[in-house]
């Protein structure tokens, strides 16, 4: 067993293994990195995706769109509306529509464009906002932390464009949030009848990534609450006038007609002409088919056709000899045998076919016979 020269070097080898797995688990640690990842599918273009995701969670009806105009007709007191685009997009009648729904017990939450309020329907229609213009703010919220492990995300930062309430509307503000006293604000809400109206500086705190973070979910809770569980809430985060089809026969007719117009020249080109008949032109010849015929014709005439089947019978055994250079020993039945085997056909038929046509029928069958073995060779 000492002088085994194998047994010495699998203990080599074991415990270079051994070495070499100690080292690895002394030098490296095993760790879980979580890396986010691009956004896909609706998350792409829904700013309000992960918004809706987590109302749904919670409990409340949530849905999302682009079309303000399908939305007014379902609207109900105790619903909420939140828009995410430009409010400037909001035709007269549709801003009318909204507010006689907000002073019906409805809940509105819109960001003020950063242009003139007077050019903005919507503005109009509540009549809040100051003509005061202020620039980029942030307000720093507390927020209560439900563990020790999440201390450190017991605040938030709100940015976003300052505005200004009249001061009619600043009496009806139930919750007001700016960086300092008497400076501009970055979220407030004012009753509005029955309804409210919240005015966000920047609607980004509700959308996309930011809502990750437990302060800013807790924010866009507070946000939501005056109708929260009440009704449904409605989250368009792009405002379109009108569908795609009424788009398309309003602002599209041009390409429409083109469109027509192309479709008619088509048609035109491909219908039946009238007028006189025209001569079909003649037939593409291939003349050297024709001469093969006309050859074969003239060597059946000459002889009854044994002069071209002889040709057929020498073609198909040089073709064998080719394929098969050992086929040149074998004769009679011995060759009609291996051809039978090889192309799966009769060995008598294949014997007849070899032998010289007595009339035009027998010349016919061995053709045909000579041509199903050639195609198998």
């Amino acid at each position: 067993m000492k002088n085994n020269p194998r047994l010495i070097v699998a203990f080599i080898v074991l415990g270079i293994i051994a070495l070499l797995t100690a080292f690895f688990f002394a030098a490296f640690k095993r760790e879980w990195v979580t890396e986010t990842s691009l956004s896909s599918g609706e998350a792409r273009y829904n700013r309000f995706f992960a918004l809706e995701q987590i109302l749904g969670n919670m409990g409340q009806p949530a849905s999302s769109g682009v079309l303000l105009d399908r939305v007014l007709p379902g609207l109900r007191a105790g619903d909420t509306v939140v828009i995410g685009d430009d409010i400037g997009r909001i035709t007269p009648v549709q801003a009318g529509r909204l507010a006689d729904w907000v002073r019906s017990g409805g809940h509105l939450v819109f960001a003020p464009p950063i242009y003139a309020s007077h050019d903005v329907p919507l503005l109009d229609a509540f009549d809040v906002l100051a003509d005061q213009k202020d620039k980029q703010v942030c307000s720093t919220l507390s927020v209560d932390a439900p563990t020790k492990n999440d201390a450190k995300q017991s605040s938030m930062t709100l940015c976003g464009f300052g505005f200004h309430l009249k001061a009619q509307a600043r009496t009806r503000a139930d919750v007001v949030v700016s960086a300092a006293a008497d400076t501009a604000l970055v979220f407030a809400r004012v009753k509005e009848g029955r309804g409210t109206v919240s005015l966000l500086g920047d609607m980004r705190v509700l959308s996309g990534d930011n809502l990750k973070n437990l302060p800013e979910q807790q924010f866009a809770q507070r946000v939501l609450a005056p109708n929260f569980g009440q009704g449904r809430v409605y989250l368009l985060y792009e405002l379109i006038g009108n569908s795609f089809w009424v788009n398309l026969f309003l602002r599209g007719w041009p390409a429409l007609i083109a469109s027509l117009l192309l479709i008619l020249g088509w048609m035109a080109m491909r219908s039946e002409r009238l007028g006189p008949l025209v001569p079909a032109p003649a037939a593409h010849r291939r003349a050297l088919l024709e001469h093969i015929q006309a050859v074969g014709e003239f060597l059946f005439r000459r002889d009854s056709g044994r002069s071209l089947h002889r040709l057929a019978c020498d073609a198909i055994l040089a073709r064998l000899h080719r394929t098969d250079p050992a086929s040149v020993m074998l004769k009679s039945h011995e060759l009609y045998a291996w051809l039978a085997q090889r192309s799966r056909l009769d060995a008598n038929h294949i014997e007849n076919a070899f032998h010289s046509p007595a009339n035009a029928t027998a010349f016919r069958g061995s053709m045909m016979t000579l041509a199903r073995l050639r195609s198998h060779l």
